[in-house]
């Protein structure tokens, strides 16, 4: 057999038509790895249910409180952007007795408005607000060690500031249990709308290895994440209703006035900035497989691609070798 050579001591052959496809894409569809001869199972999602269009709004809302579960007595920390969808799982989570605190997380200067919108819009709902400070070389460190944790490679900015928000985040504060709207866009909003090659089984694949993703950057600091949204019948419900309900989450919007929960609408801005995104080349571009990143090279999701799996592949050396 011949052994990747590129970083010694793989222990495995590398599946260089799926590098390529991930470079290109951004994701591996099931089974296919980045590793010759390793295979993950194909995914699948229950089937779609039927459901009247009336009763569409009450079906989502108990199946997201189910989600939640019992919480009577117990702490959750809501990740909170104070949109409508974030303050709508906060709200259920209050409803199911849990004790809740908004955490919104500041990356540096560059979302300001994002934090005093929700902020303010925790104050209107009357939930306790939080704020995790996350400095750039924070991010730089979390993308990085990001690569150490995840079993493929995983291409989630947002989720290496989550992750150095997490290292910064005292238990004491909330618990250890963070709630996520992550999947309210992708399965209930205009993400759901997009085409995308490899259709629903590629959304569901990807879907799946983010939320593994940060899982396992949770544990890594003794914390767990609860998806409302990316519960399997909430997953079956999204493949059911029409397209006119997912544009611009008008489900969910329909939800949140259903509750009478207030809003104020914020002003919506990139988490991780192009700034950001050439400082990442240049950090970690000289370690990108198959080979450098050029400093001036445009800051595409391909050229980002190529340093994520350079780095994943040369922290999964010793992982790889005992599969």
């Amino acid at each position: 057999m011949t052994v990747f050579t590129v970083y010694s001591g793989i222990g495995r052959e590398l599946d260089y038509d799926a590098a390529r496809a991930y470079i290109r894409d951004g994701y591996l569809l099931s089974p296919k790895t980045i590793l010759k001869g390793l295979t993950k199972l194909p995914q699948s999602i229950d089937p779609p249910i039927s459901i009247e269009l009336n009763k569409i709004p009450s079906y989502a809302q108990h199946t997201l409180e189910s989600a939640l579960g019992n919480l009577a007595g117990t702490r959750r920390a809501v990740m909170f952007s104070g949109g409508f969808d974030s303050i709508l799982i906060a709200f259920l989570a209050q409803r199911c007795g849990a004790q809740v605190t908004a955490v919104t997380i500041q990356f540096d200067d560059f979302n300001r408005l994002t934090v005093e919108g929700a902020a303010d819009c925790a104050c209107k709902v009357g939930i306790t607000h939080h704020v995790l400070t996350v400095k750039a070389v924070e991010f730089l460190a979390a993308f990085e060690e990001l690569a150490g944790i995840t079993d493929e490679p995983v291409l989630d900015l947002d989720l290496a500031i989550v992750y150095a928000a997490l290292k910064n985040y005292d238990r004491q504060i909330a618990g250890n249990i963070f709630i996520s709207g992550m999947g309210s866009d992708q399965w209930f909003g205009n993400e759901a709308l997009e085409a995308r090659p490899g259709g629903l089984a590629a959304r569901l694949d990807w879907a799946i290895v983010d939320e593994d993703a940060h899982q396992r950057a949770a544990q890594v600091h003794g914390c767990k994440f609860i998806f409302p949204f990316l519960f399997e019948p909430m997953l079956a419900l999204s493949q059911s209703i029409p397209d006119v309900m997912k544009k611009d989450k008008h489900l969910l919007r329909a939800l949140a006035v259903a509750n009478t929960i207030p809003h104020r609408g914020a002003r919506s801005e990139i988490q991780v900035p192009d700034l950001m995104r050439r400082i990442l080349v240049r950090t970690f571009g000289d370690r990108a497989w198959p080979g450098p990143v050029a400093i001036d090279s445009a800051v595409d999701d391909q050229t980002l691609r190529k340093i994520v799996l350079g780095l994943w592949l040369e922290k999964a050396k010793g992982r790889i070798a005992g599969l």
